[in-house]
């Protein structure tokens, strides 16, 4: 018993639990609990899978790490059956037991009463103790220092300024003799309050006293160091020899893995070989900030501003400099909304003004290699040819109003699956105000058609959210994220954002919005918003589990190959999921259709 929820027990609780237990077996089609019986027992499968049964329907299945059923323990009776599905071996807790431990260890009964929200910010608690320990485990050698940059005591102020600017530091070293002083930008600073000259040597002013730490210490004690000195750097020293200079910003950013040091690389390239050495920089980021425990929607977060800033940079290079300052480069669907972690299709669009040498034949050509540029950097063309290399999908503000225009006044299944994507777009590169003029023309078309809106928001009917249990009883069924949990919250949230004229993209953003306008209750809100953390975070180790097996990621997963809490919280997910479409059905009257 050390799999979630009891590794949230002290070694001596684990201890009386373990003591108070039975094991008890179970063949095929034995009745467990019946309805109206009398619950003084949790059971925790070790194999075997077992079946919740409502009169002759099977509303819950459980398999080895599965728990069952809380809820009838703390009531003392359930008025469902528990049947042996396949032949059991569990663990059994007497009621007492459990109930006492749910009393005296909050984060234990938590996992078996709270909310789906409440028991994902637990997740996420322990997921920060593991970047905790990361930070404590790892050294400064293994976080990389800045190169040092050695000049002469005699050498001047003026020349250490020169030095910091052409290299993009804060500090240099400054030897004199054998001993070895810094000279900071903070440094530089004083001498001009002090109104010293510019040929003012370093050795005047460099500090000799160096706070140093070795190569070998621990990340830790380097900002214990920093904190006691109050420094925002300290020299790395081996065997008592400057190697360089650990930052402050670069120790912060450790749990970010260098994202900032990509982004840096980023800007700086000069050619589309450069671009796609950064490029390739960020799938590795994505797995180790997975591995720190950083939560899915933050990490899109991280990723979409590296994305915008790669393609906006591919931009750059690509396209003549009149094409350039005079689009917007735009970017569309989970990409716009900022929900995007591992490469995927491209989705995009452009926006551009005719004229000063830009017409659609250079627009053309320079979206061409554009789209040309993201598939050598791993980003795959769109099979649906949503990208500025399609025609469609490019244009003055002119010819976007006309295609507005007939999306909404032609409404087929087509047409409201563009208007969709449009919706999560977002500018990336260019003017941002051609695309937020746009919105508003589409806002304002929008207005007062609830035919259109109900037609939009039917499209949640194109997919089924079940509730796992056919995928627990079978040993290898599977289960589409995006069709059963995913889609249903971002594309809900999108219809009722429409609505309500939310300029939002992001759906985490568009709930906080929903909220504040009195469109959803709160509670509501975040359980889809834990949900659809949850979601993401399956989703994304999903697939950084195909690619590591060299396969294509998708949004399948197979739920009995899940951890039992992972198991769980799937449960109440899709559970609310279903309640969403249930609101959403009334709301839009979809049953009209």
């Amino acid at each position: 018993m050390t799999s979630p929820p009891f590794d949230a027990l002290a070694p001596a609780e684990r201890e009386r639990l373990e003591a108070a237990a039975d094991l008890v077996y179970y063949a095929d089609e034995d009745e467990i609990l019946g309805p109206e019986a009398r619950v003084d027992t949790l059971y925790v499968l070790i194999k075997g899978r077992v079946r919740e049964m409502a009169g002759d329907e099977t509303v819950a299945a459980y398999q080895a790490g599965d728990t069952f059923d809380a809820r009838a323990l703390v009531a003392g009776r359930t008025a469902h059956r528990f049947v042996c599905h396949e032949e059991a071996v569990a663990h059994a807790l007497p009621r007492d037991a459990v109930l006492a431990l749910t009393e005296t260890n909050p984060q234990f009964g938590a996992f078996f009463f709270a909310r789906v929200s409440e028991k994902l910010a637990r997740l996420a608690a322990r997921a920060g103790r593991r970047e905790l320990q990361t930070l404590l485990a790892a050294t400064v050698r293994e976080l990389g220092v800045r190169e040092a940059v050695f000049l002469d005591a005699a050498d001047t102020v003026v020349d250490a300024a020169r030095a910091m600017k052409t290299r993009s530091l804060h500090s240099v070293l400054v030897r004199r003799g054998d001993a070895v002083g810094i000279f900071t930008s903070s440094d530089f600073r004083d001498v001009v309050l002090d109104g010293l000259p510019g040929d003012t040597p370093l050795a005047a002013r460099a500090r000799f006293e160096l706070i140093a730490v070795d190569a070998d210490a621990h990340l830790f004690d380097a900002l214990l160091t920093m904190t006691r000195h109050d420094v925002r750097r300290v020299v790395v020293t081996e065997r008592g020899r400057p190697l360089g200079v650990l930052e402050q910003v670069d120790l912060l950013s450790f749990f970010s893995t260098h994202s900032h040091l990509i982004a840096e690389r980023i800007d700086r390239a000069g050619t589309l070989d450069a671009l796609a050495e950064a490029a390739g920089q960020i799938p590795q980021l994505v797995g180790h900030l997975v591995d720190a425990g950083v939560k899915a929607p933050h990490l899109a977060r991280l990723v979409q501003a590296l994305n915008a800033r790669l393609f906006a940079r591919t931009w750059q290079l690509v396209a003549p400099p009149a094409v350039a300052a005079a689009s917007s480069l735009i970017v569309l669907g989970s990409e716009g909304r900022g929900e995007q972690i591992l490469r995927t299709d491209q989705d995009n669009a452009l926006l551009y003004r005719e004229g000063d040498g830009v017409d659609a034949a250079a627009v053309a050509q320079a979206a061409a290699a554009f789209s040309a540029a993201l598939d050598g950097f791993g980003y795959p063309r769109c099979p649906g040819r949503v990208m500025v290399d399609n025609p469609e999908w490019r244009g003055t503000p002119a010819a976007w109003r006309d295609r507005l225009y007939r999306w909404m006044t032609q409404p087929d299944d087509e047409a409201l699956m563009r208007l969709a994507i449009f919706l999560d777009a977002e500018t990336v590169a260019g003017d941002a105000a051609p695309l937020a003029e746009l919105k508003r023309y589409l806002d304002a078309l929008r207005r007062d058609d609830d035919a259109l809106l109900a037609r939009f928001a039917r499209a949640l009917e194109r997919f089924d959210t079940p509730g796992l249990i056919a995928q627990l009883l079978q040993e290898n069924a599977p289960l589409d994220l995006k069709k059963a949990g995913i889609f249903p919250i971002v594309h809900g949230c999108r219809a009722l954002a429409f609505e309500h004229g939310v300029d939002a993209a992001n759906t985490f953003e568009r709930l906080d919005a929903l909220v504040g306008r009195h469109a959803l209750e709160r509670e509501l809100a975040r359980d889809l918003a834990e949900a659809l953390s949850l979601l993401m975070g399956l989703r994304l180790r999903a697939g950084l589990a195909a690619a590591e097996h060299g396969r294509t990621a998708d949004t399948v997963v197979i739920p009995a190959r899940l951890n039992a809490l992972e198991r769980d919280l799937l449960k109440e997910a899709l559970a609310v999921v279903r309640r969403f479409k249930a609101l959403l059905r009334h709301h839009f009257r979809l049953g009209a259709f």
